[in-house]
């Protein structure tokens, strides 16, 4: 019974640490785990983050329906949506210079992201972070430095507009956390909104699971 009792006691409070403690790279084991028994999910875990890769960088290439955006953005219609400064965008536009010209009409590369949260809640559930380790290694890298990272939350048409708006915007912000912390990631560089059921995935099955989501769309910088 005391075994019992203080094996509880030390997992509540293990619980409430993680909880309330920033989160880093350094939280987590980035080394492959090989175990005799249990090859094969680590190397899964690889494969997972180089689709996801491909589906961010070379969107022609990407095979993962899953991974494939629902919705397009422009970096307008990121003006449009109030979520980055036009006069900012203006600034870039006219001094893109020696770097490849920055448009404001053509679609940014975008992913969807599975991220599941509990019934009306807005935290990412424990079994999600592994992923989201996978993500934030991927944008620290140099290739991403030109970016900023923009995270929209995504509801299914279940429920009220406004109810699924502020929902989405909440559960965007959550991942935007996790992923800025981390990575290490400035707060200038990880932007949230909610677009709650405006850009269904799937229009034809409103109520559809795969409505629900967190896209990531890599905004000029």
């Amino acid at each position: 019974m005391k075994t019992n009792l203080l094996s509880i006691v030390i997992s509540l409070f293990a619980s409430q640490a993680f909880a309330q403690s920033t989160i880093t790279l350094e939280s987590f084991s980035l080394e492959p785990q090989t175990p005799a028994t249990e090859a094969q999910p680590s190397s899964n875990a690889g494969a997972a983050a180089s689709e996801l890769e491909t589906c961010l960088t070379d969107p022609t290439n990407c095979t993962s329906a899953d991974y494939q955006s629902g919705s397009t953005f422009s970096l307008e219609d990121v003006v449009n949506l109030a979520i980055v400064d036009h006069e900012e965008v203006a600034q870039q536009v006219s001094s893109a210079g020696a770097r490849a010209g920055i448009s404001t009409t053509e679609p940014l590369p975008s992913v969807d992201m599975e991220i599941l949260f509990d019934y009306n809640s807005d935290r990412v559930r424990d079994d999600q972070l592994s992923q989201l380790v996978d993500l934030a290694k991927l944008l620290k890298s140099e290739r991403f430095n030109d970016y900023r990272f923009l995270f929209l939350g995504h509801t299914d048409a279940k429920g009220s507009a406004s109810y699924n708006e502020n929902l989405s915007a909440r559960r965007a912000e959550s991942v935007a956390s996790l992923v800025r912390n981390m990575g290490g990631l400035p707060v200038d560089r990880t932007l949230a909104s909610g677009m709650g059921f405006t850009r269904l995935k799937t229009p034809s099955d409103p109520l559809n699971g795969q409505n629900r989501r967190v896209q990531l769309v890599l905004v000029p910088r």
